[in-house]
């Protein structure tokens, strides 16, 4: 296990504004204990894991709310196999609650000091114990590549306890000072590792549920390894204040998941549906350069026969608008794959 020291506990300034905003200034971070409900957390766990079980997810030998993971069914966004479970995850209507849940916003309009805007777009992930044939943990990197606009902070929460052994986050505390580093194809966030050393010092602890971890989108953060039986259930949702630009990205449901109505669908109340349609918000395109330039040495890498370019091609096949892009992408894949 990684000798990180603790978080810095920022529990105690919780009301305070002026406070959370140095913490913020000064590290980065922030660590707040109990900031929602222990049995509201739980309560959406529950309901995921139900999803996971009927998508084999889990161990079909042991209770659903163990968590007990199916490793036999290990798998990780964005491959399809995840995506056909995920879908139902990212659906739930307790889970896109939780953003939204008023003491959230009323924490972030504190560190603003105006009203916090929650963006549409959320992550909720699910990681399988490291393994055997399975290898995966949430890389180091920062969250501005991916959602442009204006300066944004992101809240981790794992669904449920979450210590260390089971992929607790972890930060790079100053980090954020450095602003936006280099960075090149890998298996993390958007099939992007950072290319050069990490800046700042590591940190991390163990989460309760309703524990929040909160970060500026150019501190550097990762998971640690999952080294429990159980699947490690969270979800990452990040704010801004809602008077500046917002990526056109954010304002759309996760790719995979469908449209709005899709998702609202199976929805038993329609309020918070489309909260953010009569706002006066700025939206503006997001800034696809780091994203080309990722695609560039993809294809370039996988054209070479290289692995480790799956993940970004992947998500071109995914998520990109060019349909000859995502044509190529689909060749060099089926020759990744035959190798």
């Amino acid at each position: 296990m990684e000798p990180y020291p603790e978080f810095l506990d920022s529990t105690d300034v919780a009301t305070d504004g002026a406070a959370l905003r140095a913490r913020l200034d000064r590290d980065g971070y922030l660590f707040l204990r109990g900031l929602l409900p222990a049995a509201v957390l739980q309560d959406v766990r529950a309901r995921l894991m139900r999803h996971a079980a009927a998508g084999g997810w889990l161990d079909p030998n042991s209770p659903v709310a163990a968590g007990i993971a199916n490793q036999a069914a290990a798998c990780k966004d964005p491959e399809e196999r995840y995506m056909q479970v995920f879908r139902n995850l990212w659906n739930d209507e307790q889970l896109h609650r939780l953003r939204t849940h008023p003491d959230v916003l009323a924490l972030f309009g504190r560190i603003f000091g105006e009203p916090a805007l929650a963006h549409p777009m959320f992550v909720q992930r699910n990681i399988f114990p490291q393994a055997d044939g399975f290898d995966f943990t949430t890389g180091a990197h920062q969250d501005r590549v991916h959602i442009g606009g204006a300066t944004s902070y992101a809240m981790w929460m794992p669904l449920g306890d979450c210590p260390r052994e089971k992929g607790a986050l972890a930060v790079a505390a100053g980090s954020h000072r450095q602003g936006i580093l280099p960075t090149k194809v890998g298996s993390g966030a958007g099939g992007m590792d950072i290319a050069v050393p990490i800046p700042g010092t590591w940190t991390t602890g163990a989460f309760r549920a309703g524990d929040a971890l909160i970060f500026q989108d150019v501190t550097v953060h990762k998971a640690l390894a999952n080294r429990t039986r159980e699947l490690r259930m969270s979800f990452d949702a990040r704010y801004q204040p809602m008077r500046q630009p917002i990526a056109d990205a954010n304002m759309i449901p996760y790719a995979g998941c469908g449209t709005w109505a899709e998702v609202y669908a199976g929805w038993e109340r329609a309020d918070d549906q489309y909260y953010w349609k009569d706002l006066p918000l700025a939206v503006v395109p997001l800034d696809r350069s780091h994203y080309e330039r990722r695609d560039a040495m993809a294809f370039e890498m996988a054209e070479h026969g290289d692995p480790s370019a799956r993940d970004a091609i992947l998500r071109i096949i995914q998520r990109d608008r060019n349909e000859e892009k995502r044509a190529r992408a689909r060749s060099l894949l089926a020759a990744l794959d035959a190798h």
